[in-house]
This record gives structure tokens, C-alpha cells and sequence, in this order.
């Protein structure tokens, strides 16, 4: 059975970045085909002179590598790292893959009603189906160690946590964020952040959503605030209640 999916997402320039004028180095993309539903949070590691491309440039590989594994019927989903690590490195090419270095999250929704969430480096990538709150990337429990991981950063498609959700008859939702977001997130209130972000974006228009997301991440409440924010969600209700929507 099909499952119905929605995406929304946003994304602002720090405090830090729009004082010294600079671009928003994190990137997101969010995107529906035969492959499903898929969202995409990355963040450009700001050391490095082409962050921004970096960013931008994972977005659209993780993209394309979807497309491409899910022609490929019953490819192992570890395949989807080794892709877009290339497709990536293509798309930065003839630049120094280190010089756009970049971290890179993303969650698909097959049609079928499988899940891959997860990616490489810092941040937030979590999913809750029903009352099951897993946390992929972001996990600050023991041994929690802030190591800068990413795309031209990282000992290549091992450094990956994917993660693989089998069809589930509940209301589904991955939230992915950048550490801008991810850091002055409390983990107790991760279930309270979900209904938040569902309660208050979904029943807006596309346009309503965004601008309101824009404007919460623009004014975030956290005092001192200073990197670029990015959040995105996939959400699939569960399909008895999508009739009601």
C-alpha cells in the first residue's frame, strides 16, 4: 500500500552570517518522484572556502542517488552512501573535495512505506513511528563525541549511519535539522518537538508554512544564537487518518 507522505521544510542565514554579510552556508532540498518522498538537510562546514557549494551540492547528489538506487530493486540501502559520496565529489569537481566539505542528513519515504533516515556528521536526524522515538545522528547520550564528520570529511561511505524502517500501520515523522537547531534542542522534549512541528506547519498552505517556519527559525528563542538553522520534516499519518485530511 502506498503511503501518502508530506515534506516541509526551511531554512535562514545565522546572526553571524547576515552581521558580516555572508551567505547561508546550510542547504535544503525536499522532492517527491517515483522514488517517494525524500528530504534533505545539509551544513556546510563554515572553515571551509566553499561550504556553500558543498552544501548545496550534497542536496542535489543525495537526490539524483535515490533516483537511481530505487531503480535498482532490493539494492542494499548501504549502496545510497557509496552513491552519493560520488555523485557528490562529481558535482564539486575540479574543487578540493575538503575545501566544501559538508555535513549531509536526509530521510526518504519509499512508496512502499519503507523509511531510510540517517547521513553523516553533526546534527539531528530523528524519526518516531507511534510512540517510538529513535534518534539516528545527534545521539549526545554516553560516549557522545562532537567529531567533525561530512562529505569530503570522513573516511568515506563507512563513516554513514542509515538507518532502515520497515512499513509501519502508525503515523510516521523524521525531523532533520542542522546543528544551528540541533544544539539548543532539549532530548527530553524531542516527542514535544514533533507534535509541535506537526500541530503548528501542517494544517498551513505551502506558502503559510514556510514563511512561518522562516520566521521561527529567523527569531530563535535561544539567547546568543549565532549559526545558520535548517530543519526539515517528512511526515506520513497513519493511513487510517489520511482520509480526514
Amino acid at each position: 500500500m502506498t503511503h501518502h507522505t508530506y515534506g516541509f521544510g526551511a531554512s535562514v542565514r545565522g546572526p553571524l552570517h547576515r552581521k558580516e554579510g555572508q551567505p547561508n552556508e546550510d542547504a535544503w532540498l525536499r522532492a517527491v518522484g517515483p522514488f517517494g518522498a525524500l528530504a534533505v538537510v545539509c551544513d556546510g562546514m563554515g572553515s571551509k572556502p566553499n561550504a556553500r557549494v558543498g552544501s548545496q551540492a550534497a542536496c542535489a547528489a543525495v537526490k539524483e542517488a535515490v533516483s537511481r538506487w530505487a531503480k535498482a530493486t532490493g539494492a542494499p540501502v548501504s549502496y545510497l552512501s557509496y552513491l552519493i559520496e560520488v555523485l557528490w565529489r562529481l558535482r564539486v569537481h575540479p574543487m578540493e573535495p575538503a575545501s566544501a566539505a559538508t555535513t549531509c542528513l536526509f530521510a526518504l519515504a519509499t512508496p512502499m512505506g519503507t523509511w531510510v533516515v540517517g547521513g553523516l556528521g553533526d546534527g539531528l536526524a530523528l524519526t518516531r513511528s507511534g510512540s517510538d522515538l529513535r534518534v539516528i545522528i545527534g545521539d549526545r547520550g554516553e560516549g557522545f563525541a562532537n567529531e567533525t564528520v561530512g562529505l569530503g570529511a570522513s573516511k568515506g561511505p563507512r563513516a554513514w549511519t542509515l538507518a532502515e524502517l520497515p512499513p509501519a500501520e502508525c503515523t510516521r515523522i523524521a525531523v532533520l535539522a542542522t546543528d544551528g537547531v540541533a544544539d539548543d534542542l532539549v532530548p527530553k522534549r524531542f516527542d514535544e518537538f514533533c507534535d509541535w512541528l506537526i500541530d503548528t506547519f501542517e494544517p498551513l498552505t505551502p506558502t503559510e508554512r514556510w514563511r512561518t517556519l522562516t520566521a521561527e527559525l529567523r527569531d530563535w528563542p535561544t539567547p546568543g544564537h549565532l549559526d545558520d538553522k535548517t530543519l526539515a520534516v517528512l511526515h506520513a499519518p497513519a493511513p487510517s487518518s489520511e482520509g480526514t485530511r
